[in-house]
């Protein structure tokens, strides 16, 4: 009898371990890790799902407890030269695009950030809440509507003349990042 338990309480365990979580089961979690590159520049990012109503509360404040905080939309990595973004010196290594929501009648902004790397995208089911780092830019974020609608997050780059756009595309919105090689 004594074994019958054990080898219960192991069928239970192994049971409770092999049901998909919560957050595997979220309609809005990642399908891909995916990078873009430029020389000197590469961003990687978590392809999320469009979710209309958590955009709105990021952008106008609301009550979707995912939009109410700030989020890292990519990492970029500068490998050979540091760049300049709105006058302001992005060194050489990591740091963090991040889109924090609205919040007391200010809209949302972007920021560039330092970051420690083993402290981002720990859980690839989530978007990632930023660490604490040092604030390199910030600005207003600048979301246009477009006519083409992306059912996940994308982000490109488009260089010309040393002027490197990030561009942000989720769901109908998109934003530019302008970096400027040094």
């Amino acid at each position: 009898m004594r074994y019958g338990a054990a080898v219960l309480a192991g069928v239970a365990l192994s049971a409770t371990l092999a049901r998909p979580t919560v957050a595997q089961e979220s309609p809005n979690r990642p399908h891909y890790v995916k990078s873009v590159k430029v020389p000197g520049l590469e961003v990687r990012f978590l392809d999320f799902k469009w979710d209309e109503e958590v955009f709105a509360t990021l952008e106008k404040g609301g009550p979707h407890p995912v939009g109410r905080r700030s989020w890292v939309l990519a990492r970029l990595l500068a490998t050979t030269n540091p760049f300049r973004c709105a006058g302001k010196v992005i060194p050489v290594g990591p740091s963090l695009l991040i889109l924090n929501p609205a919040q007391a009648g200010a809209g949302p902004t972007l920021e560039l950030r330092s970051i420690d790397m083993r402290e981002v995208f720990v859980d690839m089911n989530v978007i990632a809440v930023p660490p604490p780092g040092d604030t390199y830019w910030q600005a207003p974020a600048s979301f246009r509507k477009v006519a083409a609608k992306t059912d996940r997050l994308e982000v490109t780059l488009a260089e010309e003349q040393g002027m490197i756009d990030i561009i942000v595309h989720y769901g109908d919105r998109e934003t530019r990042t302008t970096l400027v090689r040094y």
